[in-house]
């Protein structure tokens, strides 16, 4: 079926409805588990003023336990928005069509989540089952990348971590940068297919859309 306005503006719009979805979840869960140090912080004091038995709290702990993951258990959803910082580091221009054919553009691999515009935007696919990161394929290349040219298919509209990024002073990716000596140990152990990708190193996932708490 092609594309139309009407489908566009769907689309849009269940992008959006995720992302408050996404966002009130992951606020009720940082307030259950503050809740949940405020139990343990009162049963440690009960037990310890002899006010509890503890053996029975503990056998009581894991029958309810077991009836919860009878039941389907608790949900505790992963959601990362990235809030750029104002002032970003100095960019380390990097001669990349030299170092293609030794890199293959690993980068690509790096794992890292997007801001509310960049969602928003409908530009950047994000990973369903773990908003808001970037979306990558079975190869834990990013789903935008081009395989033949190493290129970026959205490239005017790729995110800001992507424009900002230097793999220069980044020693996961190069032991030796000047004379282009991969990293390889380093790559195999965390960037391939079916493990999970590590963060760019600047990047600061947040949790939340709240000012008020500090990056996760």
């Amino acid at each position: 079926m092609a594309e139309g306005p009407d489908q566009n503006g769907v689309e849009r719009q269940l992008t959006r409805g995720n992302l408050f979805m996404h966002t009130q979840l992951s606020k009720a869960s940082v307030r259950l588990n503050e809740l949940e140090a405020v139990l343990y912080s009162l049963v440690d004091a009960l037990v310890r003023k002899g006010l509890v038995d503890e053996q029975a709290l503990t056998e009581a702990a894991r029958s309810t336990r077991e009836q919860l993951e009878e039941s389907g258990g608790s949900v505790t959803p992963g959601v990362a928005l990235r809030i750029d910082d104002d002032q970003p580091a100095a960019f380390t221009p990097v001669n990349c069509s030299e170092r293609l054919h030794i890199c293959h553009a690993v980068c690509c691999k790096l794992r890292f989540a997007l801001t509310a515009q960049e969602v928003e935007s409908g530009a950047v696919r994000w990973d369903l089952g773990n908003p808001y990161f970037i979306r990558s394929e079975d190869d834990a290349y990013c789903t935008h990348q081009d395989r033949a040219t190493h290129g970026c298919g959205i490239y005017d509209q790729r995110p800001g971590v992507c424009r900002s990024y230097s793999c220069a002073n980044d020693e996961r990716i190069w032991s030796d940068f000047d004379n282009m000596v991969l990293n390889s140990e380093w790559i195999e152990a965390n960037l391939q297919a079916d493990q999970p990708r590590l963060a760019f190193a600047t990047l600061t996932p947040v949790p939340l859309l709240d000012d008020n708490r500090p990056p996760a």
